[in-house]
């Protein structure tokens, strides 16, 4: 007969803190949720109240604070930061992982140590560069940032894949006297579906969700992105009272989310196995 597990107190002590935890998850997904729906009046009832009803009026209010010139600079320098980063970051990927030349290692090394670069570091000698140059506000000189930032974890990624990838396959083709350009576009790269969907569901988000860079670089009210966008209606927009703003900042954050869990939901499945490129020699 199978063994009936013994359930002890201890082990029930243990489980305690990942049920308060997964609770607070679940109630802070449900205000994020419930709350941009409710009007001005019924959030100053409270935040935690049985809603007494539904509306939109706080999403046409946050669209007329301007959060639809934030949705608009954060979609362009997400979409043209992960458009660039997939292809440059594929090519450099490739090249380190087939092709043989000097300090090839020391590229990747290099590579490999810009990840760990702080943002918060480099924040405010970036700044003074960017205004000596005439760059801040300035949405192409915010994508010249996040492509630094985010270029180095691509080609990571990118090689990572590549350096699993079947070598008889590139080395027939060499053989018969195709190029590596011509390799990459034709055959490397549209068997890479994977480690595209990853790349570019982690830089869109980071750019997307990003708020340093944009808050320092991109001041300028039309110039300025979704988060900093957020934050101003929460803080200072034209609001009539805490709970209105309250309402309209919500109906930002859930604007906000959604396309990053509609990405994540449509591309889940290659998403996990982009996750674990190089874990398996």
């Amino acid at each position: 007969m199978a063994k009936v597990r013994q359930t002890t107190a201890g082990s029930v002590l243990v489980q305690v803190p990942f049920v308060i935890y997964s609770i607070t998850i679940v109630a802070m997904v449900l205000i994020l949720v419930v709350t941009p729906f409710r009007s001005g009046n019924d959030l100053a009832r409270g935040l935690l109240v049985r809603p007494s009803g539904f509306g939109l009026g706080n999403f046409h209010d946050a669209f007329a604070s301007g959060l639809g010139d934030g949705v608009r600079n954060s979609f362009f320098l997400g979409a043209s930061t992960c458009v660039i980063t997939i292809l440059l970051g594929g090519i450099a990927g490739y090249g380190i992982s087939f092709m043989k030349f000097r300090f090839r290692k020391g590229l990747a090394s290099f590579m490999n140590a810009c990840i760990y670069i702080s943002t918060m570091l480099i924040a405010l000698p970036l700044f003074l560069q960017y205004r000596d140059l005439h760059l801040v506000n300035n949405l192409l000189g915010a994508l010249l940032i996040f492509l630094g930032l985010r270029l180095p974890f691509s080609v990571y990624l990118f090689k990572s894949y590549f350096d699993e990838f079947s070598r008889e396959l590139i080395e027939a083709a060499k053989m018969d006297g195709v190029s590596d350009l011509r390799i990459f576009a034709s055959i490397v790269f549209p068997l890479s579906r994977g480690v595209v969907i990853t790349v570019l569901l982690f830089n869109f988000s980071a750019v997307w969700t990003d708020y340093l860079i944009g808050l320092l670089f991109l001041q300028q009210d039309k110039l300025m992105t979704i988060m900093p966008k957020i934050m101003y209606i929460f803080g200072s927009g034209p609001m009539v009272t805490h709970a209105t703003s309250l309402g309209q900042g919500f109906a930002g954050l859930f604007v906000a989310t959604l396309p990053i869990v509609v990405i994540y939901l449509f591309t889940k499945k290659y998403y996990v196995e982009g996750l674990t490129l190089g874990s398996l020699k």
